[in-house]
């Protein structure tokens, strides 16, 4: 039988490639527009939200990933998923700002 912890890790670990795969479109390929929060009739730049929101989610995803790979390594443990869920719903929140954006200077 399988161990639960690979298959959880496996779990997340798809789960962070697709939050990097979104996060490349987004901060690589400068499509800002895949982002929900962003109106391209707000007048913010869509290079400033392509860098600052998508460099954010990809730092979301490589968090997911290193949370799945700990998971396989050492086991669940309820401190470290709480931890890896309250950054995620912070960065979160903060790609959001970026996406209205906050911090913009024209």
């Amino acid at each position: 039988m399988v161990d639960p912890n690979y298959v959880s890790g496996a779990v997340w670990f798809l789960c962070g490639l697709a939050i990097l795969y979104l996060g490349y479109l987004i901060a690589i390929r400068g499509r800002a527009d895949l982002h929900a929060n962003y109106d391209e009739d707000s007048g913010v730049d869509p290079e400033y939200v392509s860098r600052w929101a998508g460099g954010t989610a990809l730092l979301m995803g490589l968090l997911v990933i290193g949370y799945a790979v700990r998971e396989v390594i050492y086991g669940f443990q309820p401190y470290a998923l709480g931890a890896l869920v309250v950054t995620l719903l912070v960065l979160s929140y903060v790609t959001k700002l970026f996406a209205r954006g906050y911090g913009y200077r024209e």
